[in-house]
């Protein structure tokens, strides 16, 4: 799912035109870094993060205001803890404008208008984070009065806490993020020092406040990381099904041209037989036939360069070749390749649950990673079967590095799933299972044909990907032999494997140049 398929909230939160050009004015703007978006959505994704993170603050009024609330009517109203009327006469204006200040801070924001050519981007800003900035002004005029009449200022750290996670949450930027981190660093740091003279009490309760702030910045840091690269990746991904539709578009005007210069060379042959009562008729409508051939030669060549493309995309250049050469029966025997099968785990459950669009441009989304990454690493991609996926490396041409390139491409896939499990919120995992050994490799069919593999190394690697680990790239002896010492490998000790027997067994970590056996 894509951050433009995210939930917002209808009619509000968005930058205007006349916004976006006082932007483009601002120097700071520019050295945002975006990095993998691209430098011409640089407004559309800021306008997409400002939206995400004023939803994000008025969902958050909701419930502050749904909390203070409740605080109110189980201590001001109810006194279910028992206070003393002072320390209730204390406390009840605090409470009832914290409250005030989130309602009035949502009501501003739900009220806020999308293209109102009269406000500047700075008041656009100030609104939107209104009720935030009234409610951390009263949460430390909070804390300040409870710190002065207790002996104990570490009693009221969860109040530090509240202030820290109005921060945490947000999509923000490393300047942003640390600019208002250190501004409650300095609130809370002068509080405790005026509220304090116990140097234990000082550095506990400083430490505490400190390590909530960072984590606070941090957390919102890391949102924005992952924020940028699933919009890039959506753009990727936007450009990709353009590209895709434009080449869709070209054929059908291809297969039109083909139907329409076959019609008019259906029509010349009538004409021949019409006219074929003299010889001079004759001459000339067969001269006329020569000039339309050659221009249909023409277009029957272009179309067969296509279609020749086409066919160098189902199949292995090498092996598409020695088709159009007129060979029927292709298979060769390779002595040494390395085959990886990849399954997404749950992936059928999950089909159950959600709608089919959904689940099929996510497993677009998945496998055209995955057909880059094959790209990348100069691997065979041999088939994809519902939610599994097959590649090869070392044939049709032999290389002497093909089990190194398929476990950096193994290591690649898991990452790449990982992240989108994350970013997607979407319980996916992969499991691999990696084999080395002998093939043969050949075509099969007439009409929809297939390369594809065969052999005890075929069936292996499929036992290493059934018989491995949710999230865990499993590997054979073989492999073992020729990745050790270059990668980082743990054993797993014996497994039962079909056909087989007990079969020792070690999952692939990471690139690096030690290994553990």
């Amino acid at each position: 799912m894509s951050k433009q398929d995210l939930p917002t909230l209808t009619g509000i939160y968005a930058i205007s035109e006349k916004q976006q050009a006082e932007l483009a004015r601002l120097t700071w703007v520019k050295k945002i870094d975006i990095a993998p978006v691209p430098e011409e959505h640089r407004f559309e994704f800021i306008n997409a993060m400002v939206k995400q993170n004023f939803e994000r603050m008025v969902i958050a009024s909701k419930f502050g205001t749904l909390i203070i609330g409740a605080l109110i009517l189980v201590v001001d109203v109810l006194n279910i803890p028992g206070l003393l009327p002072n320390v209730l006469a204390q406390a009840v204006h605090i409470h009832l404008a914290l409250l005030l200040a989130l309602l009035c801070g949502y009501l501003v924001g739900r009220r806020l208008k999308v293209n109102d050519p009269n406000i500047s981007i700075a008041l656009f800003f100030l609104w939107g984070n209104f009720f935030r900035t009234c409610y951390t002004v009263i949460t430390y005029v909070l804390f300040y009065n409870m710190a002065q009449g207790s002996e104990q200022i570490s009693l009221a750290g969860p109040f530090a806490v509240f202030v820290g996670l109005i921060s945490a949450g947000l999509y923000a930027n490393k300047g942003y993020t640390l600019t208002l981190a250190l501004a409650n660093a300095v609130v809370y740091t002068a509080i405790v020092l005026a509220t304090s003279s116990d140097s234990h009490i000082i550095t506990d309760s400083l430490y505490n406040g400190y390590a909530v702030l960072a984590i606070a910045a941090f957390s919102s840091n890391i949102l924005f990381q992952s924020f940028r690269h699933e919009f890039a990746m959506t753009k990727y991904m936007e450009e990709e099904r353009r590209k895709a539709q434009e080449l869709n578009t070209q054929l059908t005007d291809a297969n039109e041209e083909i139907s329409h210069q076959i019609n008019l060379l259906n029509e010349q042959a009538r004409e021949i037989e019409i006219t074929n009562t003299t010889l001079q008729e004759k001459t000339l409508e067969l001269e006329e036939e020569r000039n339309i051939l050659g221009r249909l030669n023409q277009a029957l060549e272009s179309e067969r360069e296509t279609s020749e493309q086409l066919l160098h995309n189902i199949l292995p250049r090498a092996i598409a070749q020695r088709l159009k050469n007129g060979e029927e029966n292709i298979a060769n025997h390779f002595e040494n390749v390395t085959v990886l099968f990849a399954d997404i785990v749950g992936f059928t459950q999950m089909s159950a649950t959600r709608p089919a669009g959904e689940i099929v441009d996510l497993l677009n989304r998945i496998f055209s990673a995955f057909d880059i990454f094959s790209e990348q690493y100069a691997l065979e991609k041999i088939k994809t079967i519902g939610d599994a996926y097959m590649i090869v490396g070392g044939l049709p041409e032999a290389r002497a590095d093909h089990c190194e390139a398929v476990a950096r491409m193994a290591l690649e896939m898991l990452a790449t799933v990982e992240l989108l499990s994350k970013t997607l919120s979407a319980p996916l995992s992969l499991r691999i299972g990696i084999h080395t050994g002998a093939v043969v490799a050949g075509v099969i069919g007439k009409k929809k044909f297939a390369y594809d593999l065969w052999g005890d190394t075929v069936n292996t690697a499929s036992r290493m990907e059934s018989r491995g680990q949710s999230g865990k790239i499993q590997v054979s002896p073989e492999v073992y032999a020729l990745l050790n010492g270059k990668f980082i490998l743990e054993e797993r000790g014996e497994i039962e494997v079909k056909g087989k027997g007990l079969m020792r067994t070690w999952f692939l970590v990471g690139a690096g140049n030690s290994s553990q056996s």
